[in-house]
């Protein structure tokens, strides 16, 4: 301590440096602190280099002109509440009169966030829990430093189409974009690799007539290279995949069509207890509406150990529950069964024999005269040459939108805990950069 300024050791000088600074401890003159206006300040004098050499017209003979002060944004912790300065050389050359320093490598020209700084929030921002107010609380910066670091360091570009290409689309509520109607968009259309898992591009509308915008911008061999195109139920979809993968074989993703079943005969449970809805402390009422979910069920077993049901005034277990619950109404029984049977089909069946056995199918749910099944079957009628599809097999696995569904939820927990992005550019970068984990570089 001499004056009130404390000078480091030289193992302090190489922690700080290596760790904060990315710097060389030999760069350094001296690195001391200061109490100015009852706030400490932390001072890096940096050594004048020994080569100087223009960078403008490589003139060895440049001067120095002194230093220049620079502070600096650090995140660790034994900073907070310090202001760190580096003191940088400044050099001038005589034969081109260019001024110029050696201290750019501290940080990006322009700034003064150190190069630690971006890379830990880049680091947080993979994270789909971490919102840009979130990771400046925890970096020490504002909110609109997180986002001019991310929307400069973050350089995302569409995949290539792979050759199993899946779509699919995700609500996303707040957005800048605006359709040909000046209405805003609400969902943004998302691919996806099917084999590697990753997310192949991010577009902010799923209209047709923007779709067909952006698929025409697609080079033709890149798109001849698909040979698999899995979708939902969206005719738009199956329109622009038939327009411009013409020679992918197109596929519904069997999930939504177990979805959609499972919708028709939670609708006709919803009827028969609307019958019970006058008396509703009857048995019917309370099994029809507190125990649905045993319809939905694939794990209950038979012989699992009940409990006392005190409204059925017996031990029961779910299986049981379940079967007192089919015994309500024929109709549901007839349905659940058949949701049975079409979803053992889903699960076992392979593409050779698909066709023939979703066929059988259909005339069972037609001979069953279900009300509810009927929408069901004029959609698999409507979609069966695509739903046989979902059959094939794909380097060992069955085509599906399983990676879609996966990825999709982290992306609404991004856009949940984000509360959306408005910004569609900033939005599109956010979600690829959250999913597949790269884009950041240092420009």
């Amino acid at each position: 301590m001499k004056g009130g300024v404390f000078i480091m050791t030289l193992n302090e000088v190489d922690y700080v440096l290596m760790n904060l600074l990315s710097i060389k401890a030999n760069d350094v003159e001296e690195i001391y602190s200061s109490n100015e206006n009852s706030e400490k300040v932390f001072i890096v004098k940096l050594k004048k280099p020994k080569t100087r050499i223009c960078p403008t017209c490589g003139c060895l003979r440049s001067v120095s002109k002194g230093f220049y002060k620079k502070e600096m944004l650090l995140s660790n912790e034994a900073f907070n509440g310090t202001r760190v300065i580096l003191e940088i050389p400044r050099l001038k050359c005589p034969d081109c009169n260019t001024s110029y320093s050696l201290g750019n490598y501290l940080c990006p020209s322009g700034h003064r966030v150190s190069y630690e700084v971006i890379v830990k929030i880049m680091d947080l921002l993979k994270n789909p829990e971490i919102t840009f107010a979130s990771c400046a609380r925890l970096v020490g910066v504002s909110e609109p430093t997180v986002t001019r670091i991310f929307d400069r360091h973050c350089h995302i570009t569409r995949s290539v189409f792979p050759e199993a290409l899946c779509i699919d689309e995700v609500y996303t509520k707040l957005n800048d974009f605006k359709n040909n109607s000046s209405q805003m968009s609400k969902y943004s259309y998302l691919f996806y690799d099917f084999y590697n898992h990753t997310l192949v591009d991010v577009q902010p509308s799923r209209t047709k007539a923007y779709l067909h915008h952006y698929f025409s911008m697609i080079p033709v061999n890149e798109r001849l290279g698909v040979k698999y195109v899995v979708i939902d139920m969206y005719r738009n979809y199956r329109d622009l995949a038939h327009i411009y993968f013409k020679k992918a074989v197109i596929c519904v993703d069997s999930f939504h069509v177990i979805q959609h079943l499972n919708n028709s005969l939670n609708q006709l449970r919803i009827r028969i207890m609307k019958r019970y809805e006058s008396n509703t402390d009857s048995q019917e009422y309370y099994l029809l509406k507190l125990w649905n979910r045993l319809l939905f069920s694939n794990d209950i077993d038979p012989n699992h150990l009940g409990r006392f049901n005190k409204k059925m005034n017996q031990i029961m277990n779910y299986y049981q529950l379940r079967e007192a619950l089919l015994d309500i109404d024929p109709d549901l029984r007839k349905a659940y069964l058949l949701k049975e049977e079409y979803t053992l089909f889903n699960s076992t069946c392979d593409f050779e024999h698909a066709e023939e056995h979703l066929n059988a199918l259909l005339e069972k749910f037609f001979k069953a005269d279900i009300p509810e099944y009927r929408e069901f079957t004029s959609m698999v009628l409507e979609w069966k040459p695509y739903i046989v599809n979902s059959f094939i097999t794909y380097k060992g696995r069955r085509l599906n939108n399983g990676v879609a569904e996966s990825i999709n939820a982290r992306v609404k927990l991004l856009l949940y805990n984000t509360r959306g992005i408005r910004n569609s550019s900033r939005r599109r970068k956010r979600i690829m950069y959250a999913v597949n984990k790269n884009g950041f570089s240092i420009k």
